[in-house]
């Protein structure tokens, strides 16, 4: 892609851009050149890119690097993560007629079962032509319905293949290729992670044997299953490694760069040292700082058994990880705990496990070089074809296997193909108090639609490069008003609230809801207006509550006893006399609120004095009196703590919560700290309750003279 036979292929993680320039040779895959660089911020979270600019930033960069090596770069093979995965498994069959299978018949098999997986995914899923396929894997050849390895060359009656077909969301691969576009690069050919990661690990001979592949990076998990011969499932965790960094930046006040900093030398200290977000340096052992995170990891290996099993139906007999998570300390070791598998059946692979792998490279050493190869690997055996067209000047890329129309790419371009023909407007239709209002909309004019230039239909095919572009046509525009446009007989009266002159316009209700003047009218609407004259309906409109002028009682439940509190009302006076609210009102009439300051009820209103008062008991010590107090009483408002100033809701239940208080002789030493008076020649202590030798338990009352000293050696020899 580099030239005619080099192959360029980009890893875009969620941490890192992983770039190689590669050349496929008859025993494999030679790596010429890499290149990695890191996002410096989290521009990308669980697979799918958010900021399209910093990510295209960090591709140039890497590409960059690779062209002074390699020279000019303009195709790039890649991965998406599997975000969203959709998966669907179908078979096809075709009746060959003893004729024999070249390479292209067994293709354009494989690309009908691609369709025909299509099919069905619009058949069981909403919105389905918002996904796009993203990669498919054969499960098994049939012909004349026995298996074989291969069809190619093969002679017999029916030839059947079976496939899984991926489909992630068009938004996860509309921004990476976006991010390309950015970066000055053309997207050649698309796989999946988990099918790159497996391609490259787990060649077919070995898929006889039930494993599972894990590739964990950053942000999401990816899994494919093998059993049988074949490739049976694919699967998705939206947890990885950054949940084990988030759990350290939390765990230690870490800012996240720092975090995964700090992860990635667990692997390789002893003893790390880290500096918190309020500067504090730390050193602690690698094994203190792995036991904090435990938790976190045995999560993240729960759900990744969790969805093994759920794609396999059991534990498979073993577990390969991928990936640079996969690398996080204990993972491998708490998923074989949870699958039931011996520690040495979960293993860490890196690149020196890909047997088409001909040379090693010291940058991709690790498990996180098996994607990006993977990738390489997948752009020359099972890259998916696209067709790139414009639409509008709007570049466009349909990953389809089948012939493509105009339609087809307008939908992917998101023009609705029912607003190609100009529909008159909508009417707007309101019923007023039982009469029905019509509002007309405009009449409307049609589009035109023209494939390189010329007129064309929605089912004309298109081909790669082929430009389209729509003069829409205008449609009708909708008939619009707001609610001012039906209220011209309607007008607003005054009146002379404390001083001030207010106008009281009439309250519209639309569907039973209060709306304003400038409120759009919506179709169908029932409209009901009323102009308020109680006072009861004009004090919310200047921002009174009615209940501010009526008497409150407050009722609550205090440990099962209904109790009440009384509250005052404002005062309300119309023309200079009281008025009760329920009052009628006219135009140009003086009214005068008076909200003096309106103390609400608070918890301890509702208390009983020595339900809040603490116990207490004054005894002599050494002379010196001493107050004991009670333990302070627990109050539940509504099932929470709360404090006897909190302000009381209606209809509350309180609990409230006192223990038995016996104060006993050892309470003391929570008011009288001896230790801090005792002589360096102290041996034993000395405590009397009114003459008497005491114990610790012994019970106090108000009124006892308590005796504490320390007895010194001399006088403990006497």
């Amino acid at each position: 892609m580099a030239g005619t036979d080099l192959i360029f292929a980009l890893d875009i993680g969620t941490r890192s851009v992983v770039g190689l320039v590669g050349k496929y040779e008859e025993d494999g895959l030679q790596i010429i050149a890499t290149e990695q660089s890191e996002h410096a911020n989290r521009a990308m979270l669980d697979g799918q890119i958010h900021d399209v600019v910093q990510v295209a930033s960090v591709i140039s960069k890497v590409k960059n690097a690779l062209e002074a090596k390699v020279g000019p770069l303009h195709k790039v093979a890649v991965a998406a993560a599997g975000r969203a995965l959709k998966t669907i498994r179908t078979k096809i069959e075709r009746d060959t007629n003893n004729q024999r299978l070249t390479k292209d018949d067994v293709l354009a098999m494989e690309l009908s079962a691609v369709q025909q997986a299509e099919r069905e995914l619009q058949a069981t899923t909403p919105d389905a032509s918002r996904y796009h396929c993203v990669g498919y894997t054969v499960m098994h050849y049939r012909l004349d319905d026995s298996p074989i390895g291969s069809l190619v060359d093969q002679l017999g009656l029916q030839a059947s293949v079976e496939i899984i077909a991926t489909f992630l969301p068009r938004v996860v691969i509309d921004s990476l290729q976006f991010a390309l576009e950015r970066a000055g690069l053309e997207m050649a050919a698309l796989t999946l992670e988990p099918i790159a990661a497996i391609n490259a690990l787990i060649p077919p001979s070995m898929r006889k044997l039930n494993l599972a592949l894990v590739d964990i990076g950053a942000g999401t998990s990816d899994i494919a299953i093998t059993s049988e011969g074949t490739v049976t499932a694919y699967g998705m965790v939206p947890f990885a490694g950054d949940e084990i960094t988030e759990a350290l930046s939390h765990k230690f006040l870490l800012d996240f760069p720092v975090a995964e900093s700090l992860k990635r030398e667990l692997l390789t200290s002893d003893t790390v040292t880290f500096s918190d977000v309020l500067g504090v340096i730390t050193e602690k052992p690698s094994r203190d700082v792995i036991a904090s995170i435990l938790p976190e990891v045995t999560d993240l290996a729960q759900r990744i058994a969790n969805e093994i099993r759920n794609l396999n139906g059991q534990s498979p007999q073993a577990v390969m990880l991928v990936g640079g998570g996969s690398q996080t300390p204990l993972l491998p070791e708490r998923l074989a705990d949870i699958l039931g598998l011996p520690k040495e059946r979960v293993a860490i692979r890196g690149a020196d496990a890909i047997g088409k792998l001909i040379t090693k490279h010291e940058i991709l050493a690790g498990p996180d070089a098996v994607t990006p190869v993977g990738i390489a690997l997948a752009a020359i055996h099972a890259p998916i074809s696209s067709v790139s067209i414009r639409v509008n000047g709007q570049a466009i890329r349909l990953f389809e296997f089948r012939q493509v129309t105009v339609g087809d790419a307008l939908l992917s371009a998101d023009i609705d193909i029912r607003k190609l023909h100009g529909r008159p407007g909508m009417a707007l239709t309101v019923n007023i108090h039982g009469m029905v209002k019509v509002l007309k909309g405009s009449i409307g004019t049609p589009a035109t639609l023209l494939l390189n230039q010329q007129p064309a239909r929605l089912d004309d095919i298109i081909q790669h490069g082929d430009e389209i572009e729509i003069l829409e046509g205008t449609p009708g525009i909708d008939a619009q008003a707001t609610i001012a446009d039906i209220l011209t007989e309607c007008e607003p009266y005054s009146l002379i609230v404390n001083g001030q002159e207010r106008l009281i316009h009439p309250i519209v209700r639309m569907n039973g809801e209060v709306v304003s003047a400038d409120t759009p009218l919506v179709d169908r609407a029932e409209i009901t207006i009323h102009v308020p004259e109680a006072l009861l309906d004009v004090l919310p409109i200047l921002g009174y509550r009615p209940e501010l002028f009526q008497s409150a009682t407050l009722s609550a439940v205090v440990n099962g006893e209904t109790r009440t509190v009384r509250q005052d009302a404002a005062t309300l006076l119309v023309n200079g006399t009281p008025a009760p609210i329920h009052k009628t009102v006219k135009p140009g009439d003086r009214i005068e609120v008076r909200t003096a300051e309106r103390k609400r009820a608070t918890l301890r209103d509702i208390l009983h004095e020595e339900e809040y008062e603490r116990q207490s008991i004054q005894v002599i010590v050494n002379g010196n009196r001493v107050q004991l107090f009670a333990p302070k009483p627990v109050y539940e408002l509504n099932g929470k703590s709360v404090d006897l100033d909190t302000v009381l809701p209606e209809f509350a239940t309180i609990n409230l919560v006192t223990e038995e208080w016996t104060p006993v002789f050892s309470h003391i030493f929570q008011y009288v700290h001896v230790d801090r008076e005792r002589p360096a020649n102290a041996v034993n202590l000395r405590m009397e309750l009114n003459g008497e030798r005491a114990e610790f338990t012994t019970r106090l009352k108000d009124g006892d003279e308590i005796l504490i000293e320390w007895v010194l050696k001399d006088q403990n020899l006497s």
